[in-house]
């Protein structure tokens, strides 16, 4: 165990003065600090645990027989239990099983060229002879959300439904603080996908496919008879809040990264070979799902000086460990040239998030038709970017003009 100190009084005082909103607007020079003086840290404001670096965050994924899959209240709110980012043993393999089989390269490879594509292609035409966009809205989200979409099973059901699911359940997941009233739009969208995903189980039940839903029905059950879809729903909430998330934020936050390096941009923009190492740091320069994972010790432990009760919630921050001085040189620096180094973008061991081969092939496409369409893009100077967020982060709005 380590033999780091305990934090200093000064160090405590300054987390007990921490709020939320610190967290989700600003959280890089928070953890920063973290990561050189408390890498395992309490937090008053979210009553939990995060933990910071690399070593740390790569231990507690790497343990499974100390470390369980994590919830927290505002998870259990929200997407209901048990669900896959807290499931372990034989309950997390059955819904793996059923996740799995879409977003594995030799089921996604056709779909490539199929679909995904030619989405981009038809969203890059709404935009051609506007001269401007707003492009997390009006085109990464929105790629991300029908090839994701399509990929789970969804292809029947319209971008605009898709993206209110995502930002419904976005908003419950946002309340940490757990507002009653914070809860209307995830309530509201998972009333939908329910009757959804029944209407849809009804055809099913006789016409299987290779969806999510499909897989979880019948895969391993006798003939004649399908499982209970409320075993699903808890892990479809997160399929369709994280799953429809990732591309579009991987998206943004590299081309946003690009932009801090106009010359990198011009790479990029020149030749699309260069587009697959442009997402890989994007990925690692601002982690979509930055801290949007946790674990619960199964009995107390120690970590990094740091004494942890049974039970208790630690949120692990890939979003840090991805910025971690001991691992990368300039950290906080996007550079298109960096040594290439496995980055914690999605996750690590046994609950690594199950679109990490699929996701960057969507941002691929949707950067490649990008470019190609509008070589001269770049930020509008009129309108400021903001970056937000600490469980899921990335550029809210990225105006653009060309």
């Amino acid at each position: 165990m380590s033999t780091q100190a305990q934090p200093t009084s000064d160090l405590e005082s300054w987390l007990g003065l921490l709020t939320v909103q610190d967290l989700e607007t600003d959280p890089d020079p928070i953890f920063a600090r973290l990561r050189a003086e408390a890498p395992v840290a309490f937090v008053p404001a979210i009553q939990a645990w995060i933990a910071t670096s690399w070593e740390v965050c790569s231990r507690i994924a790497d343990d499974a027989d100390t470390f369980l899959g994590g919830t927290s209240p505002v998870h259990e709110r929200v997407f209901g239990t048990p669900h896959v980012l807290g499931a372990e043993g034989a309950e997390h393999k059955q819904l793996r099983a059923a996740i799995d089989p879409a977003f594995k390269p030799r089921a996604f490879r056709a779909q490539l060229d199929a679909t995904v594509r030619p989405a981009a292609e038809a969203l890059v035409e709404k935009l051609r002879g506007q001269g401007r966009a707003e492009l997390m809205a009006d085109y990464f989200e929105p790629i991300s959300v029908r090839c994701v979409g399509d990929a789970l099973g969804f292809a029947a059901v319209d971008d605009d439904t898709l993206r209110r699911w995502f930002h419904g359940l976005a908003s419950g997941i946002a309340n940490i603080m757990m507002d009653p009233g914070g809860f209307a739009a995830a309530d509201a969208a998972k009333a939908e996908i329910r009757t959804v995903v029944e209407a849809m189980a009804a055809r099913l039940v006789d016409q299987p496919d290779d969806g999510v839903v499909s897989h979880w029905l019948h895969d391993g059950m006798p003939a004649g008879s399908v499982r209970s879809l409320d075993g699903l729903y808890p892990s479809l909430h997160v399929l369709l809040l994280g799953g429809l998330q990732e591309p579009g934020h991987a998206c943004g936050s590299t081309f946003l990264g690009l932009t801090t390096r106009p010359e990198q941009l011009a790479r990029a923009v020149e030749d699309p070979a260069v587009i697959p190492r442009a997402l890989a740091e994007g990925l690692r320069w601002i982690a979509p799902i930055f801290s949007g994972t946790s674990r619960i010790p199964a009995a107390p432990v120690e970590l990094a000086g740091r004494s942890i009760g049974a039970g208790q919630t630690v949120w692990v921050s890939y979003g840090s460990a991805n910025r971690d001085e001991s691992q990368f040189t300039e950290p906080q620096v996007y550079d298109l040239d960096r040594a290439a180094q496995r980055h914690l973008g999605f996750g690590r061991g046994r609950h690594v998030c199950s679109g990490a081969a699929f996701a960057p092939q969507v941002a691929r496409i949707a950067l490649e038709e990008l470019f190609a369409a509008f070589p001269d893009v770049r930020l509008d100077p009129a309108h400021e970017v903001e970056v937000w967020g600490w469980i899921f982060r990335g550029p809210r709005q990225l105006h653009v003009t060309w």
